[in-house]
């Protein structure tokens, strides 16, 4: 018999079941009497079979391995002869797993084949499974990444921006519904909404307390996860590794200094409830599109690689964007708008910094209308030639988009500013005060973007990004402030 070990579901030939039902099954306890944590512990068992005293329930304390053993109770009297396990369980967790089943089953002990996703497809082949925390990414079946990102926090990314648009649409404060007892209700709420859209199961979110529906369509869905998928492309230069497509493109980076070459990937396959999700960053970096693979499909699969020794990389994603507000570089003071005109583009052209102080000073210079339209769109080409391919031009970016935020734009301009600030937007590894100024532009400009679907969704997907960045009390209220959401 072949098993396949993972999440949400595990598989035979003949059936399906989920780690975390047999355990309560065994134990005899009702999933809906357990705490919220203890539900999440459940799901993410996989991805901690290292823990001790893992879970809590009725008085007994459970190690991480305790669970998986009462879980495979069930199979102990079929005869196992090949397991399949998710990338994310490379390492120790396999060694966990093997154990349990020799104490599970007898017929376990001397002959079980244990294989992982990445054995079962060629070599150039890029193989991704998502877990309920973790994603692993394999490359032919011999560089292995584990990501810190999984199907819980797509889902609780999304869930938090659905609650925080609620309140920006009714005009609702925080404040308020901790009084009225009803702010963790409603979060746990649009959590669970968010995960029914997110696994296309609905597309609407009705709360009837509050007179409060809409339908949520599949462009606010791609730009409120891009906090989660990023906007990073191979080759690009990204600051911290912050979303799936930055750790992507770093495991690139990474396999080829490894390697020694780059890695030759002619198929995709993606494994996971959420897979769907991923297409879209996946086949924008690779410009393959990907397949997505069941559970049940891999049991059918032959092993078509197998190496008893492969790299492993695990990367923990983090906010570490530098600011480049406090550049110190003297220039030459210049006679006039002109000259400071042309020294831009020529410290432009030569990717030289000092461009980015004349951008200061001609920021804070009175224009006259014509001077302050041709700055206008000398910063418009600029930014368009820009890109994050070179890490010299990130400073011209961020101080394109604060004098863009404190210039009065003229109203035949105003249009191609928005295009620009949008792109740039949803760029979230910018940084800190790059964002503050993107926030700033809409809270000055929000009369006339208040009907604008990024617009709407951008001001509550940023006080959801700010939840685990560590800022000051003073940036935090700025940002709450000028997006309307407190």
């Amino acid at each position: 018999m072949k098993l396949y070990l993972g999440y949400p579901e595990s598989c035979t030939e003949n059936e399906k079941f989920k780690i975390k039902d047999l355990f309560l099954k065994e134990v005899n306890v009702s999933y809906n009497s357990i705490p919220v944590e203890v539900k999440k512990k459940l799901l993410s068992l996989l991805d901690f079979l290292k823990e001790k005293d893992y879970i809590f329930i009725n008085n007994v304390h459970y190690d991480a391995s305790d669970i998986l053993e009462f879980a495979l109770f069930s199979i102990k009297n079929k005869k196992i002869e090949h397991i399949i396990l998710p990338g994310y369980t490379y390492g120790k967790p396999t060694f966990i797993i093997r154990e349990t089943l020799k104490t599970v089953s007898s017929n376990a002990k001397n002959n079980v084949n244990i294989y992982h996703d990445f054995n079962l497809f060629s070599e150039e082949t890029l193989v991704i499974n998502i877990g309920y925390r973790k994603t692993s990414i394999s490359i032919g079946g011999k560089f292995l990444s584990v990501i810190d990102i999984g199907e819980f926090n797509f889902i609780d990314v999304f869930g938090n921006y659905l609650f925080n648009r609620f309140l920006k649409d009714k005009g609702i404060s925080n404040v308020y519904l901790r009084k009225a007892g009803k702010r963790g209700k409603y979060l746990d709420k649009f959590r669970a909404i968010g995960a029914r859209i997110l696994l296309k199961r609905s597309d609407k979110i009705v709360m009837e307390d509050e007179n409060y529906a809409r339908t949520v369509n599949k462009e606010e869905v791609e730009l409120a996860l891009s906090i989660l998928t990023g906007k990073t492309n191979f080759g690009e230069f990204a600051p911290s590794i912050t979303d799936l497509s930055s750790a992507i493109v770093n495991i690139l980076y990474s396999y080829e200094e490894t390697e020694r070459q780059k890695p030759t990937i002619k198929k995709i396959a993606i494994i996971g409830r959420i897979a769907h999700l991923y297409q879209e960053p996946i086949e924008r970096i690779f410009g393959l599109h990907p397949e997505i693979i069941t559970p049940q499909e891999l049991l059918n699969r032959p092993i078509s690689n197998f190496r008893s020794r492969i790299t492993f990389q695990k990367i923990e994603t983090k906010y570490d964007a530098k600011d480049y507000s406090d550049i110190e570089i003297e220039i030459d003071k210049k006679e006039n708008f002109k000259e400071y005109l042309f020294a831009l583009r020529r410290y432009f052209r030569n990717r030289n910094l000092k461009g980015v102080k004349i951008i200061e000073i001609l920021t804070e210079t009175n224009l006259n209308n014509h001077e302050k339209e041709t700055f206008i769109n000398e910063l418009l080409t600029i930014g368009r030639i820009t890109s994050f391919k070179d890490t010299k031009m990130i400073p011209y970016i961020d101080y394109i988009i604060s004098a863009l935020s404190k210039i009065d734009i003229p109203e035949h301009l105003f249009q191609e500013v928005e295009n620009y600030i949008k792109k740039v937007a949803f760029r979230w590894s910018l940084p800190l005060k790059t964002r503050m100024n993107i926030i700033y532009f809409c809270y000055k400009h929000k009369d006339k973007l208040k009907d604008k679907e990024w617009f709407k969704v951008l001001l509550p997907l940023t006080i959801t990004w700010i939840r685990d960045k560590k800022l000051s009390e003073g940036e935090r209220q700025f940002i709450r402030t000028a997006t309307g959401i407190k």
